[in-house]
């Protein structure tokens, strides 16, 4: 009883909590939770924390035994422009995202649950245009040590997505599209689904330990609300592989790749109102090879210090790139701090910078189309979150 009282606690809060816009690796954060952040976003082989019900929940076996509680905040800064036409500007430069996450270890097993906003997308110009898009998860993970050198784990999470979506489609000042909500906090076309994650860890030696995880499409149903319908809008699958190099006890080394399956996911982004199609944004997005590197240092017993290095080639053709979406930062440059308040309880810190990049359409002449259009964009990022131990 006391169980389902929390899941539906969980849940509950779940769709009260925004999840973070304009995410870095395509529309996934490049790195989740600030000590894997810091690292570059690097998290499939040594302990972090309850990160790892977004990142590898295999990696929850190589706690310690008792439970934890992380509590975290992150920021998005992006700063996007279209320079050279009317478009501007967006003024959407600040999002804010909450998460949590409780587990437990007893004996060799492990589990908890948590809300994680796994990313999204946003923009707001003078013009009223706009998009917003944002995709969550309540996570509910098991993992369980099979011996001292192998973990494996796996999760269920509920996924949830929200779009606001207003567009002058031919530049004639009307807004053909026109649907949100006025909240930051949801969208007024909405969807929910199951996804899950299955992950590995492998201890080879006393210093190397390798992970991996394979997490499903989000199969995220058609999003409706305020009369509209968004067919075609998923979040992909996922499969990642990472290892982590205990140099010594004071140096860690970590590494991952990651194969996003955007292909299999954002093809066409059909918005219709009363059965009538609006229009088909044609997306055809690539695949994504994401590698992240990291290391952290142990200064003291209570500091470490962390940087990494992040990298995932834009995943956006640009006959497709759209100045509502511009989802095609490459390069992410991490640092991030971790500091021991006490025996049980610690404060990490991660900040990342993300160079400008600049894409051009070539698509259909404007304003119909992108043909033409440079869309800027670069961002600054950060992390930080509470842990307690008990």
């Amino acid at each position: 009883m006391q169980l389902n009282k929390r899941a539906a606690t969980l849940a509950a809060v779940g769709l009260a909590v925004p999840s973070l816009a304009l995410a870095t690796n395509g529309m996934l954060m490049e790195g989740y939770g600030p000590i894997a952040a810091g690292m570059g976003g690097a998290a499939m082989a040594y302990d972090n924390g309850s990160a790892a019900l977004a990142n590898n929940p295999a990696t929850l076996g190589l706690m310690a035994e008792g439970r934890r509680v992380d509590v975290m905040v992150g920021f998005i800064g992006p700063d996007v422009s279209v320079p050279g036409t009317p478009i501007g500007t967006s003024l959407a430069d600040a999002f804010y995202g909450p998460a949590f996450g409780y587990v437990k270890k007893q004996g060799q097993l492990v589990y908890g649950a948590g809300i994680y906003g796994q990313g999204g997308m946003g923009t707001e110009y003078a013009s009223g245009d706009m998009a917003q898009v944002g995709v969550g998860r309540v996570i509910f993970p098991l993992a369980y040590s099979v011996n001292k050198r192998f973990n494996i784990g796996g999760s269920v999470d509920v996924v949830w997505a929200g779009m606001d979506l207003v567009a002058d489609l031919d530049g004639n000042g009307t807004k053909d599209i026109y649907f949100k909500d006025g909240s930051d906090f949801t969208g007024a076309a909405k969807g929910y689904s199951l996804a899950g994650k299955l992950g590995f860890t492998y201890k080879m030696n006393d210093a190397l330990t390798v992970g991996g995880v394979y997490q499903t499409a989000a199969n995220l149903p058609d999003l409706k609300g305020k009369g509209y319908e968004v067919a075609g809008f998923d979040m992909p699958a996922m499969v990642g592989l990472g290892l982590s190099w205990q140099a010594n006890d004071r140096l860690m080394v970590a590494a991952d790749l990651k194969d996003v399956l955007w292909g299999s996911s954002m093809n066409t982004v059909t918005i219709s109102q009363g059965g009538m199609v609006l229009a088909p944004f044609q997306q055809d997005w690539d695949d994504q090879i994401v590698v992240a590197l990291g290391l952290a240092y142990r200064f003291t017993d209570v500091f470490t210090g962390r940087i990494g290095y992040n990298h995932g080639k834009n995943p956006i053709p640009n006959p497709f790139v759209n100045y509502l979406w511009p989802a095609v930062v490459e390069t992410h440059y991490t640092a991030g701090l971790g500091y021991a308040v006490n025996k049980q309880s610690d404060l990490n810190f991660a900040l990342s910078v993300v160079p400008e990049i600049s894409v051009t359409g070539s698509g259909p002449a404007m304003p119909m189309g992108n043909g033409g259009m440079t869309i800027d964009h670069s961002q600054m990022n950060w992390q930080l979150m509470y842990s307690t131990r008990f």
